[in-house]
């Protein structure tokens, strides 16, 4: 039986490309889905991304957490179906159509190019890079079925979508109504709460206090703060509080009206008396003279009204109103019928009557505004405020709340229901059930539908012109209606909008009204419209839904995940998902934000061409969690492909080029009784890790389980590989080597397949050698293999909790020979030992030749718990506790000198907590409220952890200077074979000339040092300047190495 060996060198981007090619040859993706038709369904629902602009990195991390999830179900017996969708309506299309137009005004779009022309141009544009889309999904190994793909701009999605409209409409929960909205002056758009939520900035905007003239009283002011300069013009009220206490207070010479607990924060210390107290509700009825009288208001306007919003925890406690500008505003002036003024027109900008600010942007024109007050007189104070201002998340463009018609979804009608059903969900992480998707949930406000666009789902709603309307809920019905089929017929506008009927009912003509609906709704309706239920495919849909499985990043919390939730909630009464992985944002290598303006964004290609779509995808799924902050560069992945990926590939390549030289059967079995302890600790090791990792992954925990993964490969690599080369090297075969090899094998079968989700080309590299290789009956691909399941026998926890104990000896061992500066290969007399119990005594003793190997030491002796190796020096970490403990920290530093070091170490080790009594004052430290420092007795060098303390005996004798020296010339004589380009298993001829003092080395290790190096003959008085000679030095010794390769 014979593997092919392969180059101690991973390299990832040829590797791929091989397995790229391997899958398309063989269609494995359609082999998987087709093998395991017919098994119990995992359903995974795909994000719809817009395919109108290249993917980039952050679409990489997404859709590798899609990936993983249903290639882990389909190994584990599932049918995991896989449907790629595209999300092709909505503003970021038409801004990409503007842009090349460079077009912005709709009116000019309707004028010059033409609702169709300039569909016809969005249409082309989702469909642009699609073909970008698809490379980048097959280059990183993400399996989904693109053939099958759904598109929202599709008729069966949109009339799928009608449905959906029409079965809430029906429920009486979709209205028009005149309200205040977010608005996009820019894209003359409405935006929805969950658009809002992801474009708010910190600004400083203009913070002002104006003056309000009485009307009758002279000198007399309401003082009224705004950051709204703009607003102004349109101010119809002033609101107080009904039940607050107002102050008429006289200032410079005049008098001035406001909240009498704000009087000091706003005059200050400045000379000023309070001349009168009234309640918000006296002032009610009071009239004031208007700061703009441009526009024309009808009805009772410019007076005090009260209001339950108005309070005094910031401005002066009245409020200004401009019901056209606000949601409380609206409301205030519809209650005492105001009328509403708008003075900036649907483009953002004032209109001309508004002279002193005509034509100018409403942000722009607050300078202008705040002088003109200021030349009248009726600036009090001028200021900057920062806050939090929503901008367009597509424009940048800053938004105006304006009072419009819109239609909306009642979704507060169903706000407890789907805060109800949200708490059946899984999320991952966790917190965001409660916290960031269960708080925008709880605030609910009612979902804006309609958006006054070009290219979107029509709103399928049809009106007389008399307020009478009809909501159309599939594509037959508006046949019926209209007479006619429309088969044939876009049902986007312009064509839709000339579809028209006369109602059967009354006679009159009813026309479409001119909005399309929220692209959010569009991709919310995926659930069902992908399916194009109800009208086919019903079955399918009850199968699928709701979804076992999304992923996305953050921002959908207030998106696609909302969407989702809300019209499942709003139509089936039901969650649209099970699980659900939130993930955070990419940032670049130094954790800023990537930006094109600041160069530092990462193309997906620099790092699949460079080290590989397998390390990527490790860095994203296995050394982070979803909801960290994700750096990103590729040296950082680099850095994976090096450390961890390399590592495995090194013990792969190890076992390939020794199973390759002794043609190893791997199908000889030795039963686990007769291996050694070591195979059948790392065997141990491997069911545990098959445990480790099946459960995190149910629990959708790729972090975990890759951490998991990770552990058991450095194990294997850097603790079992390195303990049992020797076995590998040996010429004579036998029960041993065998062991060592199918062992090792059997490790390497089980944790590629682990990690075939996470690194599906590497996984099928090693697949196809180590398994395809030998048993051609085995699947095609390791992605159409089960899931690893281990032997039962193999379990053995006692075994891996003696192991460990003994890992952690040799580590503080390591460590403490560190400290001594002392060589590794210089052997020491002794090693001491305090273990945190006793019960670990006898399992550290079973395995102290592993110790004394691994540390180079002749002995260990296990003292007692009380015995004297180190002192100890607590000292309080001040970062943390210096604040709290103020001016005590002298007398505490004083107090932890003379505490017991011992107990402290021991304390902190478990996790406990200690507590001291400093003047009178009691003080409890943590862990990490203390640092302990260390210092070895003389002769040792020590290290301590978690109740565990080694001691290294660090006097020299000549014997063991002498095997020191034995182990540096084994050392010296291995870096020379590799110099010389010989092969692993290569036998040499060997010769070693040196001073008296190396001679003596030689009398007494020879054997030694040819056992180790594979010497077979030794060369007597070889010349010391010969060609194949070296020379070494270390301190006052220096010795020459001759090496023959010997044939």
């Amino acid at each position: 039986m014979s593997f092919s060996t392969v180059s101690s060198r991973y390299a990832g981007p040829q590797l791929e490309q091989r397995i790229l090619d391997f899958w398309r040859d063989k269609d494995v993706f359609a082999q998987t889905l087709s093998q395991s038709e017919g098994r119990p369904l995992f359903t995974f629902n795909e994000g719809p991304p817009t395919a109108n602009g290249q993917p980039g990195i952050h679409h990489v991390l997404a859709r590798t957490f899609k990936d993983i999830y249903p290639r882990y179900k389909t190994m584990r017996g599932f049918y995991a179906p896989r449907k790629a969708g595209w999300d092709t309506h909505g503003l970021p299309v038409e801004h990409e159509i503007e842009k090349e137009l460079g077009i912005f005004d709709k009116a000019e779009i309707e004028a010059k190019i033409g609702v169709a022309e300039f569909n016809r141009r969005c249409r082309e544009s989702v469909m642009r890079y699609i073909g970008d889309w698809e490379k980048m999904t097959e280059r990183m190994g993400f399996w989904v079925d693109i053939d099958q793909a759904y598109y929202t701009l599709d008729n069966h999605y949109i009339e799928s979508v009608w449905h959906l409209l029409k079965t809430i409409w029906n429920k009486d929960l979709i209205y028009q109504d005149y309200k205040v909205v977010p608005y996009d002056p820019r894209i003359g758009a409405t935006l929805s709460s969950h658009e809002v939520a992801q474009g708010y900035r910190e600004v400083d905007d203009p913070s002002i206090t104006v003056r309000f003239p009485v009307i009758g009283e002279d000198k007399t002011y309401f003082l009224v703060w705004t950051t709204t300069p703009w607003t102004l013009p349109a101010n119809l009220a002033l609101a107080v509080g009904a039940s607050i206490d107002y102050a008429f207070v006289e200032h410079g010479g005049e008098t001035l009206i406001l909240a009498a607990q704000l009087v000091d924060k706003v005059l200050g210390e400045g000379p000023h008396t309070i001349v009168r107290r009234v309640k918000g509700e006296d002032l009610m009825g009071l009239r004031y003279q208007r700061l703009f009288d441009e526009l024309p208001a009808e009805g009772d306007i410019c007076r005090v009204l009260t209001a339950d919003f108005v309070s005094t925890d910031d401005g002066t406690g009245i409020v200004h109103t401009a019901p056209a500008y606000g949601v409380d505003d609206l409301a205030l002036g519809q209650a005492h019928g105001l009328p509403v003024v708008h003075g900036i027109g649907l483009d953002g900008c004032f209109k001309d009557e508004v002279t002193p600010v005509q034509g100018q942007f409403f942000k722009d024109a607050d300078p202008t505004i705040i002088e003109i007050l200021r030349e009248r007189g009726l600036l009090f104070r001028s200021e900057t405020h920062r806050h939090n201002y929503p901008f367009g998340w597509r424009t940048g463009d800053p938004l105006i709340y304006y009072a419009k018609n819109a239609w909306y979804i009642r979704t507060t009608a169903v706000r407890d229901r789907m805060v109800e059903l949200n708490s059946t969900i899984n999320w991952v992480p966790e917190t965001i059930r409660s916290g960031r998707f269960g708080n925008w949930l709880e605030h609910n406000v009612d979902w804006a539908l309609s958006r006054e666009r070009f290219w979107g789902t029509p709103l399928p709603v049809w009106t007389d012109g008399e307020g009478d309307y009809v909501c159309i809920g599939s594509v037959k019905e508006l046949e019926t209606l209209c007479g006619r089929s429309l088969a044939a017929l876009d049902l986007h506008r312009p064509a839709i909008d000339e579809v028209h009927f006369t109602h059967p009912d009354n006679g009159r003509e009813y026309r479409r009204v001119p909005e399309v609906i929220d692209c959010w709704f569009d991709s919310g309706a995926m659930s069902y419209a992908q399916w194009h239920y109800p009208f086919e495919n019903q079955q399918e849909f009850e199968q699928h839904f709701p979804a076992d499985y999304i992923c996305e990043a953050i921002d959908q919390t207030r998106g696609w995940f909302y969407s989702l939730h809300a019209i499942a909630t709003l139509v089936s009464d039901s969650v649209a998902y099970r699980n659900c992985i939130c993930l955070s944002h990419i940032v670049d290598g130094d954790g800023k934000k990537m930006s094109k303006s600041l160069g530092n964004i990462v193309n997906p290609y620099d790092v699949f061409d460079h080290i590989g779509a397998d390390p990527l995808r490790w860095y994203f799924l296995a050394r982070l969690t979803p909801d960290v902050q994700k750096r990103i560069s590729v040296a950082i992945i680099a850095e994976v492909a090096s450390s961890f990926i390399n590592t495995l590939w090194n013990t792969y390549a190890f076992f390939t080029l020794y199973a390759s030289l002794d043609q190893v059967d791997i199908k000889q079995d030795v039963p686990l009784p007769e291996r050694p302890e070591i195979d059948r600790w790392i065997l141990a090791l491997a069911h545990r890790t098959v445990e480790q990792t099946t459960a995190a992954l149910e629990q959708y925990d790729a972090h975990r389980a890759g951490s998991v993964i990770e552990s058991f490969v450095d194990q294997l690599s850097n603790w079992y590989v390195r303990r049992n080369r020797r076995r590998f090297w040996k010429s004579e075969s036998g029960i041993d080597k065998q062991s060592a090899y199918l062992t090792l094998y059997q490790c390497l079968n089980l944790v590629h397949r682990l990690m075939a989700p996470f690194t599906p080309f590497l996984s099928e590299e090693i697949y196809q050698n180590l398994v395809r290789s030998t048993d051609q009956a085995a699947p095609v691909s390791v992605h159409m293999t089960s899931w690893p399941a281990v032997d039962p026998a193999w379990q053995n926890d006692a075994l891996i909790e003696a192991l460990s104990i003994v890992q952690k000896v040799v580590a503080l061992g390591r460590t403490a020979r560190e400290s001594s500066r002392i060589r590794v290969r210089q052997p020491l007399s002794r090693l001491l030992v305090r273990l945190p119990n006793k019960n670990m005594v006898e399992k550290l003793d079973a395995h102290r030749d592993q110790v004394l190997d691994e540390l180079n030491v002749k002995i260990i002796e296990v003292i007692e718990q009380d015995a004297q190796l180190v002192t100890y020096r607590i000292k309080p970490n001040l970062p943390r506790v210096g604040k709290r403990l103020g001016k005590y920290v002298p007398a505490v530093r004083a107090m932890l000198n003379d505490v017991n070091g011992a107990n402290v170490a021991k304390a902190q080790a478990a996790g406990d907590s200690i507590t001291l009594d400093v003047e009178g004052q009691r003080f409890e430290f943590g862990p990490e409220d203390l640092l302990v420092e260390t210092t070895a007795a003389p002769g040792f060098a020590s290290a301590e952890s978690e109740g565990f303390l080694v001691a290294l005996d660090t006097e020299l004798t000549p014997a063991l200077k002498t095997e020191g020296l034995a182990r540096e010339m084994v050392r010296t004589v291995q870096e020379a074979r590799k110099t010389t380009g010989l092969q692993i298993s290569d036998r040499i001829a060997l010769g070693i000339q040196g001073s008296p003092a190396i001679d003596g080395v030689l009398t007494a290790y020879r054997d030694y040092i040819m056992s180790e190096t594979l010497a077979t003959t030794w060369l007597e008085n070889e010349a010391q300047d010969a060609a194949n000679s070296v020379s070494h030095q270390l301190e006052q010794h220096r010795w020459f190495i001759t090496i023959e390769k010997v044939n």
